[in-house]
């Protein structure tokens, strides 16, 4: 008898295995003989910031339209089956635990990763729907999830991150998230101009059909759609909009609420969440909170060792009142004294997280760890995170 879910993912390790590029697709070729998808549209959404708010705006406004959907996700903040959300809901443990006995009756996907085995439960579990919107976990070209031959793809904004596996440079970083392009594609606006030029490229190479949104594309109803939305959301929006008018031909009457957690996330009058953890992040965070008429903030933060640490709190230092530093119990988080020799270096106060005080403006930001870590503290915050 296969050993539960949560046992299983226990003896894969880390989310991102020693990387093999040819892993998924061997696995893939053996497992679509028993899957049939081919009635499936399918949306990859690849990207650095802002794959998950543009995938899940799309699957809310296709459900609202009576389609049958699976949105994929990553990674999750308390809860595993954050991951797939289906129709209208994160997936039922019953549903998620029958996809893994299914796969474990091939002996062949043992040899999956971690990330891998999640990329093949969101096909078990997409066999009975419309569309199936898939966000990339790292990169594009090699990633687990550009196994399928997708209907569209979205590229959302492009900058640096996860350097140590996709590439020193922001251009080594869009080659490798570019080069997944299919026959069909959308550039999301506010982009590097060199991003513009490299998807054209691309686009050229591989005979595809390449979107490339521009501010001027959102028409007024677009925009009375989305005004309400920070900057960054509301571009996310924007191609999600865009993607929705590529299959339905037309607009969307109304935008659906976003329901995923931690995006730029307002939980109580004085307190913001989101998951961002990389520079792109950081200059969208502070433009949001500055539109909002807020010149002062105090962070609770932490980060992981690999991320851009001081050129993220750089951006928002002319926000910061002090840091409060949230201790995580995390193997790829910074050193204590670390972190704060680069508060030191940039003349920010700071102290260790212990309570938060009334009237004080607060920003918990630096990774999905820190949401999670600050929310289990503040288990009676819960109704905000659940309603905000």
């Amino acid at each position: 008898m296969a050993i539960s879910l949560s046992e299983y993912l226990l003896t894969k390790g880390r989310e991102y295995a020693p990387f093999d590029p040819n892993r998924a697709y061997l696995i893939y070729q053996k497992l679509s003989l028993y899957i049939d998808l081919s009635r499936v549209k399918k949306i990859h959404i690849i990207g650095t910031n802002g794959k998950g708010s543009t995938g899940r705006y799309l699957a809310l406004m296709l459900r609202n339209e009576g389609c049958k959907i699976l949105h994929f996700t990553s990674p999750h903040i308390f809860d595993f089956k954050e991951r797939f959300y289906k129709n209208d809901s994160i997936i039922l443990t019953k549903d998620l635990e029958e996809a893994h006995i299914f796969l474990q009756t091939f002996d062949f996907i043992n040899a999956c990763s971690y990330f891998e085995y999640m990329t093949f439960l969101a096909l078990i579990l997409a066999k009975d729907v419309d569309y199936l919107i898939m966000e990339a976990g790292l990169g594009g070209e090699f990633d687990s999830t550009s196994v399928l031959e997708y209907d569209l793809d979205i590229f959302t904004h492009i900058s640096l991150d996860h350097q140590d596996m996709l590439g020193e440079d922001l251009e080594q970083i869009a080659k490798t998230k570019l080069a997944a392009m299919g026959k069909n594609a959308i550039l999301s606006i506010n982009q590097d101009d060199s991003i513009y030029a490299l998807a054209t490229k691309i686009a050229n190479q591989k005979n595809s059909h390449l979107m490339i949104l521009k501010t001027n594309d959102m028409t007024d109803e677009i925009k009375r759609l989305t005004i309400d939305l920070p900057d960054f959301l509301s571009q996310n929006a924007f191609s999600a909009i865009m993607a929705f008018k590529w299959f339905l031909n037309k607009i969307p009457s109304q935008l659906p609420k976003l329901n995923l957690l931690g995006r730029m996330q307002k939980i109580t009058p004085n307190i913001y969440l989101d998951v961002g953890h990389n520079v792109g992040a950081a200059k969208a965070i502070k433009q949001a909170l500055q539109k909002e008429g807020i010149v002062e903030i105090v962070l609770i933060y932490n980060s992981y060792e690999d991320k851009n640490i001081k050129e993220i709190l750089q951006i928002l230092s002319s926000i910061i009142r002090h840091v409060e530093i949230l201790k995580l119990e995390h193997p790829r988080v910074i050193a204590f004294p670390k972190l704060c020799t680069i508060l030191d270096s940039l003349n920010l106060k700071y102290k260790e997280f212990s309570c938060l005080e009334d009237g004080v403006k607060y920003l918990v930001f630096g990774s999905f760890s820190v949401v999670e870590t600050f929310m289990k503290k503040h288990k009676d915050l819960e109704s905000g995170i659940n309603n905000g």
